[in-house]
């Protein structure tokens, strides 16, 4: 052999050795880090979770609460509707003639105040009271005589005010109804002194007009406290 292979063969053989080397060591590196990710794997897999983190999922009462909340606004539209109805009716069927009974005119006021309940909260302090015996449920006033009250008293109650209420008192003492209407109202309508406005002028006309000394109407502004009383002479179906 000629001194030039034996200098590649010498050559290629410790080649060989380092490429042999190399490809131990490579091998030995690879199975300590797979060692290591399986130690580690084993770590994860052995730590305990809390019990709730592990369990949890969506409340099905979350769910049936709000099915509960839709359903509640499902009925109060229901409910307002019906109201409306009612309120419709009497508009309509009831008040062809001069004069309606007493007992329907409260319906009709009563039908307005659940419709007008809709503004306000659930929690809202409304008080409502009905002294009337069903004799003078029978007796007759002229139709619309307690729509104005009821309505300025939503219109202009202070709603966002913790100490806010309506209070309205349905009546009779001998042969006369009284409709008295309170509400806090809001700090800016202190000084405005024609609360209700045109309504109330036309509804002070009506009542003239339809009795003329019959009646009486006071309106009172103290406190934060505005208060409507009216009193109107009843009739009897002679």
């Amino acid at each position: 052999m000629s001194p030039f292979y034996y200098c590649l063969l010498i050559i290629g053989i410790i080649a060989a050795i380092l490429l042999i080397g190399y490809l131990y060591w490579k091998t030995r590196n690879l199975k300590r880090q797979n060692e290591l990710l399986i130690r580690q794997s084993r770590e994860i897999s052995s730590v305990a979770f809390p019990d709730e983190s592990i369990d949890y999922k969506l409340d099905p009462h979350l769910l049936k609460n709000a099915l509960n909340a839709i359903q509640s606004h499902a009925y109060q539209s229901y409910h307002a509707l019906d109201k409306l109805s009612n309120v419709l009716d009497y508009i309509l069927y009831e008040t062809d003639g001069k004069f309606v009974k007493l007992k329907d005119e409260i319906a009709f006021a009563q039908n307005l105040i659940e419709i007008n309940k809709l503004k306000i909260s659930p929690l809202f302090d409304l008080h409502i009271r009905k002294k009337i015996s069903p004799e003078a449920g029978e007796l007759f006033i002229a139709p619309f005589m307690t729509i104005n009250p009821i309505e300025n008293a939503f219109k202009h109650a202070d709603v966002q005010n913790e100490n806010s209420f309506i209070s309205v008192v349905f009546e009779v003492m001998d042969d006369q109804f009284i409709l008295i209407v309170s509400n806090r109202i809001q700090p800016k309508q202190f000084t405005t002194s024609n609360l209700g406005g045109l309504g109330n002028k036309t509804f002070a006309q009506r009542l003239k007009k339809i009795y003329g000394s019959d009646y009486h109407l006071n309106t009172e502004q103290k406190e934060g406290i505005y208060t409507v009383t009216v009193k109107i002479k009843l009739y009897k179906n002679d």
